[in-house]
């Protein structure tokens, strides 16, 4: 077995991975290793390459504050822009000779006051310290109908999207109508001979605004990096102010939904086809849907969308439930991803062997999103109840990079080796997070993807980003457990 040490080991390149590298260098942590399972840095957007994909959040934000990017060419950035922005940064930061790619990480074991990091290959890296950078969302939801196996013609996922695919001319359907599917529709409709989109529950739809940069723009920005930051923090207090719709029953709930509807009567001049996409549910609820273009390619006479349940996949086509087989030659999964499943992906044990998967079998949850009692000097970016529903996340991880090397350099002065929340702080933490949740729309009661069995939230933040700043900024020392040589110092 190949051993390597080293301080610290993030696992996953994408842009929370790469963001955590970057602060450790600019404050002076050489000692680090991003371990990426795949052959080169990205993450999501390296994954996602499917026609249409893009951001929906507007470009100029979906970067980091420390990197500004001003050759942005749209307001909402397509995906290759977003992977050649994060392959811009391992070049800008020399974080080239951290990376190790083709690792795929296996195990993670606290042993003593250090971790074992494992790779698939049998190499290990010891650690003082692991930050997870793999996301909530990075292991692709594959539906499972009966019959798939027999499919005759083409069946991926967005996520899989193969770069040979040819969908001119042929019978396309697509299964989901989720943040994947109402870019997709759009993106191909024009090409395909038939297209039908499956849609299980209608989603609530507002807007895109998108437009290009003119090379002029560009070049003032480039030019004038303030006005580039000034239209950045623009676009973030839009979209904070936006946010107050998290709140149930709020004025900004009620204007969003109504610009909602509006959009929808406006685009679907088909009654029957306004009813089959208009949800049951409180805007929110579920995640909300930017798209300028999705109404009108349902508007297509190529397109139509089916609202009955797949009942099977036949060789040629698929079934609905109680109706007659309808041919397909490609058939897409714009399903999504499974939620959360850094500790079914990776097998992690903390203090005393205590297994994450165990700790999180009844809720997943983390203390101030980041740690979990019982597991010394493990982070998580992007953790449980981190996730937006009207901000930037990048926003969410810079403030969880800035924490994490704000308790490595207590630790390095306080010549400390350990740290762990308390789990009377955690249970106190979660409890508040839960009780605030049941006033938002995030609050469960759709079946939203962002919840779990039991209706729990684990997923979405719910108050501003400007809270979430403080909370993570105003850490009070006394809600952790520091250790000097194995001994605790409290």
């Amino acid at each position: 077995m190949s051993r390597h040490e080293v301080r610290v080991a993030i696992l996953g390149a994408g842009m929370s991975g790469v963001c955590m590298a970057i602060q450790l260098k600019k404050r002076g942590y050489d000692s680090f290793v991003l371990l990426e399972k795949a052959g080169k840095v990205g993450g999501t957007w390296r994954e996602n390459t499917y026609p249409g994909v893009a951001c929906d959040v507007p470009s100029h934000l979906y970067s980091f504050s420390f990197a500004l990017n001003p050759q942005w060419t749209r307001m909402y950035s397509p995906g290759s822009e977003i992977q050649q922005y994060i392959e811009d940064l391992v070049s800008r930061y020399d974080l080239g000779s951290h990376i190790k790619c083709n690792s795929t990480v296996v195990r993670a074991s606290y042993v003593g006051n250090a971790w074992h990091v494992d790779l698939e290959d049998g190499t290990r890296y010891v650690t003082q310290v692991v930050v997870s950078a793999l996301g909530g969302l990075h292991i692709p939801s594959i539906p499972n109908f009966a019959g798939m196996s027999d499919f005759g013609g083409e069946f991926i996922h967005t996520a899989q999207w193969p770069s040979a695919l040819d969908v001119k001319g042929k019978r396309v359907a697509v299964i989901g109508t989720g943040a994947s599917g109402v870019q997709i529709a759009p993106a191909i409709a024009d090409q395909v001979a038939q297209l039908t989109v499956f849609q299980r529950t209608p989603a609530w739809v507002v807007p895109r605004g998108d437009f290009a940069f003119s090379n002029k723009a560009q070049e003032k920005f480039s030019t004038w990096p303030g006005l580039c930051r000034f239209y950045r923090w623009f676009i973030f207090w839009l979209l904070e102010i936006r946010g107050g719709f998290i709140k149930r029953d709020s004025r900004r709930n009620q204007w969003l939904e109504s610009t909602a509807r509006e959009f929808l009567l406006k685009s679907v001049a088909d009654d029957e086809l306004r009813q089959k996409l208009t949800p049951s549910f409180p805007i929110g609820c579920k995640r909300v849907l930017v798209s300028d273009d999705y109404y009108a390619t349902l508007m297509r006479p190529n397109v139509d969308v089916e609202t009955r349940p797949i009942g099977r996949i036949y060789e040629k086509g698929i079934q609905v439930e109680g109706g007659a087989m309808r041919e397909f030659d490609v058939i897409v999964a714009a399903t999504g991803f499974q939620p959360f499943v850094v500790n079914r992906s990776i097998d992690i044990s903390g203090r005393n062997g205590c297994n994450l998967n165990e700790v999180w079998q009844e809720r997943i949850s983390a203390h101030r999103t980041v740690m979990v009692p019982g597991f010394p000097n493990l982070f998580f970016l992007l953790g449980p109840n981190s996730g937006l529903g009207h901000n930037s996340v990048l926003f969410m991880i810079e403030s969880q990079a800035r924490f994490i090397i704000r308790v490595l350099r207590t630790l390095r002065r306080a010549g400390l080796s350990t740290v762990e929340p308390r789990a009377e702080a955690n249970e106190a933490f979660n409890c508040q997070l839960a009780t605030d949740l049941e006033n938002t729309v995030y609050g469960g009661g759709c079946g939203a993807w962002h919840t779990d069995s039991n209706d729990h939230n684990f997923t979405l933040w719910p108050h501003s980003t400007i809270r979430y700043y403080l909370t993570m900024r105003g850490f009070d020392p006394n809600e952790f457990l520091w250790q000097r040589s194995g001994a605790s110092s409290g």
